[in-house]
């Protein structure tokens, strides 16, 4: 490697670590820039307009670089500024983003000379940006408590201009996703050109539109003596305490009848005051994730990432199971361990093999764990929305998509609130694992996702593949006390959208009786419900009365139970297209199709059309089916085919070692 090459990889590695502080002094903007290096190559700060595109370019000398504010009103007076720096050597320039630090918390500064506020905030993916407004007013807060279920407030508001005369101030909520506004008169007093407002907040007022889970935020509003608005922003919390704690920002947590709370908090970024109206259980998660983010920013900080540590989690650390334990195993069998260090997200009673180190995601050695580790794996989502630099995340996914995901949801509800959420995920993927082409496009529309898709398969689909696979079925039965006799039926269901009691905790009511099921296939079959994970809970079953049905709805892994299942029921779960790789019979039990189709989800896929089975609408028809699942085999054969040349053509058992000869560098 030449001398030019080297020096390149150098400035590439400085130019990640640097930081910048802010300072205002004499209608000028200072950033003082740190962790640079002495590398003798021009280095500058940019701030560029987002909306438009057109930038500052101020050179760093001594360590600082200097901004007139003058310049950045006449470049932008109401919008966005991001921060980057650059550097450049010979022809070449790096320009990197500058990450948000903890220095830069609560900045905030007004000249009057230009009516110019100018307000640092930290996005969504951890980076510094600036807030620019050209208005006559500011605002403070000084106070807010809790009144009962309600709040009270004061601050107050400076005017540099008489070029309004103040008649009302005014609180504004306006629910986020419907828009939905109401007011609040402030009482306040002029002292000189600066008004003192204060005002308890009756909750009771939002009560017809306070629905779980709703986010509401909070404007101050001034109007003038002829009624008119002359002043709307977000209540300003900067600087009304030190939000270097993420929890801290959860201000009240005010009792609101029966098992639900009203918090009021400061959103991460604008740092504006907000609320949000949920149930006690939901609350304490949260609150617990903004304390796992303090650790986590806490040891990105004062720790190096360990580039030897591999971090696993499957469903939200519920099980050991998916495409992250297969990788692991591959891992494993292939003595990866000597050269890394393994560490589980699992809450789980079994003993996982390798000896990793296991952590919960509720407790706070899960964030260190998380913050340290350079490659991060899961088949879901993180709790934490940002990565540190260096970190290698494998998103595997869990599952071909035959419900609309992400983006392409259009019908209100969980998910597609959610989707914001693997929206900010999916920034952090460095690679995305596709079982088939069909899956690659419709996650590129969805998670809007540009980096890496790998399709090669599912790794947790190579069992299918393995030559040892009737031997494994042999063991899995007589693990589960199953006769070897008797032919296994599962019933894997996704839930219901609609079917909330509150938060992310769903029902489900079981379509088949279960007893008439007992009665006519007791003796031949087994019948194995999985629910999902989602509703898990929900489901209650009488020994006495069900002998032959077994709830594994926590068994860790579904592709165990895959490999030992004669006949798969389901309705709109993926997990056809996984079974479909063992070529036996699909049964589509879809009771409430058109509902689902029309106000739940809908689908990529025509059900009746592109499925490898039969669509069944009632009992009878799923019980008769069967009854006659040789005619059902014999019937769908060559669609069945078709199917699997389309959505399993590229399994080949190889999957995992594909994935870790691509991620891994094993010595």
């Amino acid at each position: 490697m030449n001398i030019k090459k080297i020096m390149l990889n150098l400035l590439k590695s400085t130019i990640n670590k640097h930081k910048v502080d802010i300072q205002v002094k004499d209608e000028r903007l200072y950033l003082s820039i740190s962790h640079l290096g002495f590398f003798p190559v021009e280095k500058y700060m940019i701030l560029k307009d987002r909306e438009s595109g057109r930038f500052l370019k101020g050179k760093i000398e001594n360590g600082k670089s200097v901004f007139h504010l003058e310049d950045i009103a006449e470049l932008n007076q109401s919008g966005t500024l991001d921060a980057y720096i650059s550097l450049r050597f010979y022809s070449k320039y790096l320009r990197k983003r500058t990450v948000f630090s903890l220095g830069n918390q609560g900045f905030n500064s007004y000249s009057e000379n230009l009516n110019l506020k100018l307000k640092s905030f930290k996005t969504k993916n951890g980076y510094l940006s600036f807030d620019v407004k050209k208005n006559i007013f500011t605002q403070s807060m000084s106070n807010i408590k809790s009144v009962g279920p309600n709040f009270y407030l004061e601050g107050e508001v400076t005017q540099f201009s008489d070029e309004y005369s103040v008649k009302q101030l005014e609180l504004i909520a306006i629910r986020r996703d419907n828009n939905k506004s109401y007011g609040y008169s402030l009482e306040f007093v002029k002292q000189e050109n600066k008004y003192m407002f204060k005002q308890i907040i009756m909750i009771d007022k939002l009560k017809q539109s306070l629905d779980l889970n709703s986010r509401w935020d909070f404007f101050l509003q001034i109007r003038d003596e002829q009624q008119r608005v002359c002043y709307k922003e977000l209540v300003d919390m900067t600087g009304y305490t030190d939000f270097s704690k993420e929890e801290d920002r959860y201000l009240l947590a005010n009792d609101y009848e029966d098992n639900f709370k009203l918090i009021i908090y400061v959103t991460m970024g604008k740092e504006s005051l907000a609320c949000w109206f949920t149930d006690n259980e939901q609350y304490t998660k949260t609150y617990n994730i903004a304390r796992g983010k303090t650790i986590f920013n806490k040891v990105c900080e004062q720790h190096p990432i360990n580039k030897k540590m591999i971090f696993f989690e499957s469903f939200l650390g519920k099980s050991y199971s998916g495409n992250p334990k297969y990788i692991y195993e591959y891992l494993l069998e292939n003595g990866y361990d000597k050269e890394y260090q393994f560490v589980w997200s699992y809450q789980g009673e079994a003993v996982l093999p390798g000896n990793p180190i296991i952590v919960n995601r509720e407790e706070e050695d899960y964030y260190r764990y998380l913050a340290l580790s350079k490659y991060w794996i899961s088949n879901i989502i993180f709790p934490v929305h940002r990565k540190r630099e260096g970190n290698v995340y494998i998103q595997t996914w869990h599952g071909t998509p035959l419900k609309r995901l992400g983006f392409d949801i259009e019908v209100d509800g969980p998910e597609k609130m959610a989707r914001e959420n693997f929206y900010l995920e999916s920034r952090n993927w460095d690679y995305l694992l596709a079982a088939n082409n069909y899956s690659r496009d419709i996650f590129q529309r969805a998670f809007k996702f540009e980096k890496e898709i790998m399709v090669n398969g599912y790794p947790s689909n190579d069992v299918f593949y393995k030559n040892d696979k009737q031997e494994r079925i042999e063991q899995i039965k007589q693990k589960l006390n199953i006769p070897s006799d008797k032919q296994v039926i599962l019933y894997a269901p996704t839930w219901r959208d609609n079917e909330s009691n509150g938060s992310w905790n769903h029902s489900f009511e079981v379509k088949i009786d279960l007893e008439q099921f007992q009665e006519e296939f007791g003796d031949d079959y087994v019948l194995i419900l999985r629910m999902h994970h989602l509703i898990s809970d929900q489901l209650v079953l009488n020994p006495s009365k069900h002998s032959s049905i077994i709830d594994l709805s926590k068994y860790d892994d579904i592709q165990e139970l895959y490999l030992m299942t004669d006949i798969l029921i389901t309705d709109y779960s993926s997990v056809f297209f996984e079974y479909a790789n063992s070529k036996k019979p699909i049964l589509f039990y879809a009771y409430d199709y058109q509902l689902y189709k029309d106000e739940i989800r809908g689908f990529y896929l025509d059900m009746y059309e592109d499925l490898p089975g039969p669509v069944l609408h009632d009992q009878n028809q799923l019980l008769d089916a069967i009854r006659n699942i040789h005619r059902v085999e014999e019937e769908y054969k060559e669609k069945y085919s078709e199917f699997v040349q389309e959505y399993c053509s590229v399994e080949t058992g190889e999957s995992a070692k594909l994935v870790c000869e691509t991620v891994f560098k094993h010595q």
